[in-house]
């Protein structure tokens, strides 16, 4: 199944927090996310590019492939479909983290949006709901000094090392809050790791627009078992769907087909058992 997608980097239509028309990401962090997400083989790992897109007063977090999506969405030439060089491109646009965080520090809240078929859906969090104790260890990381930093989030424990060298009070997924921005980040039990790969100043700032008709603001709960509920099925969620002016998608898969592809399609799913956040 292929999801068609329509995020867009330069037009991101999140309306979280009723913002202005129109602002600019001025600042681009990179970080390797190293990850486990089978809780049965947490000797193997595999990794991530994530992306920090930032200005003083807000940002957007995401997979470097879900951003590569974004781009093939807004620049795809119908003759290259199917072609080798189109393959590449899927194929550096894999990615095992489809949703979007968004941080409105000026409002103290976090948005986690995601898209369900045609459904753009979020819910919003308090940033300060992230309490931090500061400690006096320091350390160097990619030529900035860094200071230790530990709290307690969604059932893991974290060390930090953020950098008021770099003055962003940001950092990865849902974090912020620091007097600077976070440069490394685990869990004790290492399940989660972002480290730092480099930041940099964009040449021309990334634009984006809020929209606030586009995305539909539901409870936490309620997304993440609507989120349950097409994993464990996607295809009756599929058939079961209904859009704008009753538009319905049918995916044509019956009997021993439809019964092989669920099969696989929950075997896959089985080993995705450990997400970040356990609570």
């Amino acid at each position: 199944m292929r999801n068609k997608i329509i995020f867009i980097l330069g037009v991101l239509a999140f309306n979280f927090f009723q913002l202005q028309a129109q602002n600019k990401f001025n600042y681009r962090v990179s970080y390797k996310l190293t990850y486990k997400l089978d809780s049965t083989d947490l000797e193997s790992s595999k990794s991530e590019i994530m992306w920090l897109f930032a200005n003083n007063e807000s940002s957007l977090f995401l997979s470097r492939g879900a951003a590569l999506k974004d781009s093939m969405s807004v620049s795809v030439n119908a003759a290259d479909i199917g072609s080798e060089r189109w393959k590449s491109k899927m194929e550096a646009a894999k990615t095992e983290f489809r949703y979007r965080v968004f941080k409105n520090k000026a409002n103290n809240k976090v948005g986690y949006g995601i898209k369900l078929i045609a459904d753009k859906l979020y819910y919003t969090e308090e940033i300060d709901q992230i309490k931090w104790e500061i400690q006096t260890e320091v350390k160097e990381i990619a030529g900035y000094q860094a200071q230790k930093a530990t709290t307690r989030f969604a059932g893991r424990d974290y060390i930090a090392w953020f950098s008021p060298e770099i003055p962003l009070t940001d950092g990865p997924y849902k974090f912020a809050g620091l007097p600077g921005l976070i440069l490394e980040m685990q869990d004790n039990e290492a399940e989660y790791v972002f480290e730092f790969a480099w930041f940099e100043e964009l040449s021309k700032p990334l634009e984006y627009e809020i929209f606030p008709e586009k995305y539909k603001e539901i409870k936490k709960k309620e997304l993440l078992e609507l989120l349950e509920t097409y994993e464990s099925d996607p295809i009756s969620y599929v058939n079961n769907y209904v859009g704008e002016g009753g538009k319905t998608i049918r995916i044509g898969l019956e009997g021993d087909d439809k019964k092989d592809y669920l099969k696989k399609h929950r075997a896959q799913l089985a080993k995705k058992n450990n997400p970040i956040e356990l609570e």
